[in-house]
Protein backbone atom coordinates (compact mmCIF):
# COMPACT_ATOMS: atom_id res chain seq x y z
CA UNK A 1 0.00 0.00 0.00
CA UNK A 2 2.86 2.38 0.68
CA UNK A 3 4.45 2.06 -2.21
CA UNK A 4 1.05 2.26 -4.14
CA UNK A 5 0.86 5.29 -2.21
CA UNK A 6 3.98 6.77 -3.25
CA UNK A 7 3.97 5.65 -6.93
CA UNK A 8 0.93 7.67 -7.26
CA UNK A 9 2.07 10.71 -5.48
CA UNK A 10 4.74 10.78 -8.21
CA UNK A 11 2.85 10.39 -10.96
CA UNK A 12 0.20 12.75 -10.59
CA UNK A 13 2.77 15.41 -10.73
CA UNK A 14 4.87 14.00 -13.10
CA UNK A 15 2.17 13.69 -15.35
CA UNK A 16 0.86 17.45 -15.16
CA UNK A 17 4.34 18.63 -15.98
CA UNK A 18 5.08 16.36 -18.59
CA UNK A 19 1.36 18.15 -19.93
CA UNK A 20 2.78 21.41 -19.34
CA UNK A 21 6.00 20.81 -21.37
CA UNK A 22 4.37 19.45 -24.22
CA UNK A 23 2.17 22.06 -24.31
CA UNK A 24 4.81 24.98 -23.90
CA UNK A 25 6.80 23.05 -26.84
CA UNK A 26 3.79 23.84 -29.29
CA UNK A 27 1.34 20.46 -28.77
CA UNK A 28 -1.97 22.19 -28.21
CA UNK A 29 -3.75 20.65 -25.49
CA UNK A 30 -5.88 17.81 -26.67
CA UNK A 31 -3.01 16.24 -28.86
CA UNK A 32 -0.79 16.71 -25.63
CA UNK A 33 -3.66 14.97 -23.75
CA UNK A 34 -3.86 11.85 -25.83
CA UNK A 35 0.11 11.77 -25.66
CA UNK A 36 -0.24 11.20 -22.11
CA UNK A 37 -2.77 9.34 -22.93
CA UNK A 38 -0.80 6.78 -25.00
CA UNK A 39 1.93 6.51 -22.84
CA UNK A 40 -0.78 5.56 -19.86
CA UNK A 41 -2.23 3.00 -22.04
CA UNK A 42 1.79 1.98 -22.26
CA UNK A 43 2.37 2.07 -18.52
CA UNK A 44 -0.48 -0.44 -17.89
CA UNK A 45 0.33 -2.54 -20.46
CA UNK A 46 3.52 -2.93 -18.82
CA UNK A 47 2.01 -3.68 -15.82
CA UNK A 48 -0.12 -6.21 -16.77
CA UNK A 49 2.85 -8.32 -18.36
CA UNK A 50 4.83 -7.87 -15.51
CA UNK A 51 1.85 -9.28 -13.44
CA UNK A 52 1.47 -12.23 -15.98
CA UNK A 53 5.33 -12.90 -15.77
CA UNK A 54 4.80 -13.37 -12.30
CA UNK A 55 1.88 -15.71 -12.08
CA UNK A 56 4.65 -17.88 -14.71
CA UNK A 57 6.56 -18.20 -11.77
CA UNK A 58 10.27 -17.10 -10.40
CA UNK A 59 12.38 -17.64 -13.39
CA UNK A 60 10.32 -15.76 -16.07
CA UNK A 61 10.22 -12.43 -12.82
CA UNK A 62 14.30 -12.83 -12.83
CA UNK A 63 15.27 -11.03 -16.12
CA UNK A 64 12.46 -8.39 -15.13
CA UNK A 65 13.66 -6.27 -12.58
CA UNK A 66 17.28 -6.14 -14.05
CA UNK A 67 16.17 -5.54 -17.43
CA UNK A 68 14.08 -2.35 -15.70
CA UNK A 69 16.95 -1.24 -13.54
CA UNK A 70 19.22 -1.42 -16.61
CA UNK A 71 16.73 0.80 -18.82
CA UNK A 72 16.69 3.57 -15.79
CA UNK A 73 20.04 3.50 -15.78
CA UNK A 74 20.65 4.36 -19.67
CA UNK A 75 17.86 6.93 -19.45
CA UNK A 76 19.62 8.45 -16.59
CA UNK A 77 23.14 8.25 -17.86
CA UNK A 78 21.78 9.31 -21.63
CA UNK A 79 20.24 12.51 -20.23
CA UNK A 80 22.59 13.76 -17.95
CA UNK A 81 26.07 12.39 -19.99
CA UNK A 82 25.43 15.33 -22.46
CA UNK A 83 24.07 17.96 -20.38
CA UNK A 84 26.99 17.23 -18.79
CA UNK A 85 29.32 18.07 -21.79
CA UNK A 86 27.93 21.27 -22.75
CA UNK A 87 30.28 23.91 -22.44
CA UNK A 88 28.24 26.68 -20.18
CA UNK A 89 27.65 23.97 -17.82
CA UNK A 90 29.95 25.21 -14.70
CA UNK A 91 32.00 22.18 -12.69
CA UNK A 92 29.70 22.70 -9.56
CA UNK A 93 26.55 21.84 -11.60
CA UNK A 94 28.17 18.61 -13.25
CA UNK A 95 29.48 17.59 -9.87
CA UNK A 96 25.89 17.38 -8.72
CA UNK A 97 24.57 15.93 -11.34
CA UNK A 98 27.45 12.83 -11.02
CA UNK A 99 26.57 13.34 -7.55
CA UNK A 100 22.98 12.44 -8.07
CA UNK A 101 23.44 9.26 -11.15
CA UNK A 102 25.78 8.08 -8.41
CA UNK A 103 23.72 8.18 -5.48
CA UNK A 104 20.49 6.86 -7.40
CA UNK A 105 23.01 3.74 -8.57
CA UNK A 106 23.46 3.05 -4.85
CA UNK A 107 20.30 3.45 -3.49
CA UNK A 108 19.04 0.95 -6.36
CA UNK A 109 21.88 -1.65 -4.89
CA UNK A 110 21.27 -1.13 -1.74
CA UNK A 111 17.39 -1.71 -2.05
CA UNK A 112 18.93 -4.88 -3.78
CA UNK A 113 21.11 -5.87 -1.24
CA UNK A 114 18.26 -5.57 1.30
CA UNK A 115 15.77 -7.83 -0.44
Amino acid sequence: MVTTLAILLHEIPHEIGDFAILVSSGFPKRKAVLAQFSTAIGAFIGTFTGLLAQELGNAATQWILPVTAGGFIYIATVTVIPSLLEEDTSLGQSLKEIAALCLGVAMMAFIAFVE
